[in-house]
This record gives C-alpha cells, sequence and structure tokens, in this order.
C-alpha cells in the first residue's frame, strides 16, 4: 500500500515542529487587548477497536498519523506564549538562534480566520537560511467546520499537500490529505467521521483507489484492496 509520500510528509512537518521547540530561545510577548483565536485543528478519528487485523491497525494509523497533522501540537512552539495583536491580527513570534520562526492569524471580515507559519534566518541544524518561507498556510470558517491547510516543501513555494475539512448540517466530517510531487496529486486519503461513530476511510494512488474500509459505532468493520495498475479488487475481509 502506498503511504510513502503521506508519511514523508507527516514527518517532516513534525521535525520542523520539533526543532522548533527544542531549539526556542526566546519568544515574543506584548499587549494583548483582546484573547487571541484558538490555534486551527480538527479532530479525525479512525474506528475505536482493539482488533489485531492487519486493516483495521492499517486504518487507525492513517487517522493517528492524519490527526498528528491537524491538531494544536503542531502549534506547541506558540502555545502559551502571548502574541502580539494589531487589530484583527495576532502574531506570534519564537526565536531560535538566528532563526525566526513566526505565527500569524487574522480574523477576516465575514468571521473566518487565515493564518501562516513563516521562517526567517539561519537554521544551524540544517544549514538552510529561509527567506520569509511559508511552511503552513491556510483558513478556516468561523465556525471552524470547514477549512484547508497547505503544507510547503522545505524552502520552496512547492506545495507538498493540502488537507480540507467540511462538516454537514448532520455532523458528518469529511477530511482529506493530497499529496504532491511537482504539483501533481500523487496520494490522496480521505476519512469520513459520522456523528454516530461510524466512519469510512479511502486511499488512493493517484486517482486509482487501492484501499478502503469502513466501520459502524462499536469499532467493527469491513475492508477493501485494490490493484495499483488495474483498479480491480485484490481482498477483501472483516474485523470485529
Amino acid at each position: 500500500m502506498r503511504t510513502r509520500h503521506f508519511l514523508f510528509t507527516l514527518g517532516t512537518a513534525l521535525a520542523l515542529v520539533a526543532g522548533g521547540c527544542d531549539k526556542k530561545d526566546s519568544t515574543t510577548t506584548g499587549p494583548q487587548t483582546n484573547t487571541p483565536p484558538p490555534f486551527p485543528s480538527v479532530t479525525v478519528t479512525g474506528p475505536s477497536t482493539t482488533s489485531s487485523d492487519t486493516y483495521a491497525q492499517t486504518t487507525i494509523a492513517y487517522a493517528t498519523a492524519f490527526g498528528a497533522l491537524t491538531n494544536p501540537a503542531m502549534f506547541t512552539p506558540f502555545s502559551g506564549q502571548n502574541s502580539v495583536q494589531s487589530g484583527n491580527t495576532w502574531t506570534w513570534t519564537v526565536t531560535a538562534g538566528t532563526l525566526t520562526i513566526t505565527f500569524t492569524t487574522t480574523k477576516e471580515a465575514d468571521g473566518s480566520y487565515t493564518w501562516s507559519w513563516k521562517q526567517n534566518g539561519y537554521d544551524s541544524s540544517s544549514h538552510t537560511t529561509y527567506v520569509n518561507w511559508v511552511f503552513i498556510s491556510g483558513s478556516r470558517s468561523a465556525d471552524g467546520k470547514n477549512g484547508e491547510w497547505m503544507i510547503y516543501e522545505d524552502n520552496t513555494t512547492t506545495l507538498s499537500a493540502r488537507l480540507t475539512w467540511a462538516t454537514n448540517a448532520g455532523g458528518t466530517l469529511t477530511a482529506t490529505w493530497f499529496g504532491y510531487t511537482n504539483g501533481v496529486i500523487t496520494d490522496k486519503l480521505v476519512i469520513v467521521n459520522n456523528s454516530d461513530k461510524s466512519g469510512e476511510l479511502t486511499v488512493y494512488d493517484g486517482t486509482v483507489l487501492i484501499f478502503k474500509s469502513t466501520w459502524i459505532a462499536n469499532g467493527s468493520g469491513t475492508w477493501w484492496t485494490y490493484s495499483s495498475s488495474t483498479g480491480l479488487q485484490t481482498g477483501t475481509g472483516t474485523w470485529s
């Protein structure tokens, strides 16, 4: 099953986050006239099961990895620090030697939020110099039910991954991860979480479905695998 791009993007993102945490020397503090908005996040979950079935565990692993990219832990370098507010914009700044990392959130006129993580300066651990490099950018609706994240390849403007989520009136959350190579979508992962705790996972190699699983509220489920070259089903099974 094709997972390398997804896991590579996850690893790169978490490494950059960890670097910011480990090397934090100082943060910018300043007055705030309003409480800053929370850091962007969306919660996705897999089936609630203790099954040792390989494909149940695969489903859980995908959901867990997806969740690691979409929770507030991504913003640990800035949490607990004061932001500097200017109008409807809040900015957090972390310095690590000659590297400066800023996270900026802006409240738009319609109540939605846009935000970006930007790096400047020299990172001694990777021997890389950044000039206004945007690591992650995104937006979310005023109620947080819809949004988008974009992750870029290190020190470039080339899109590495995009995450979108949308919640319908019935409370069903659909979250999608797209992986890119040279601007072309090479991988796609979709997780559906229903309000009754049932759900679905689909994994694509490019546009070809290669894995699907569904589960009900008690965590039991069904899985299917498909050939990446022909799209034909190659296996199916259940777990409880």
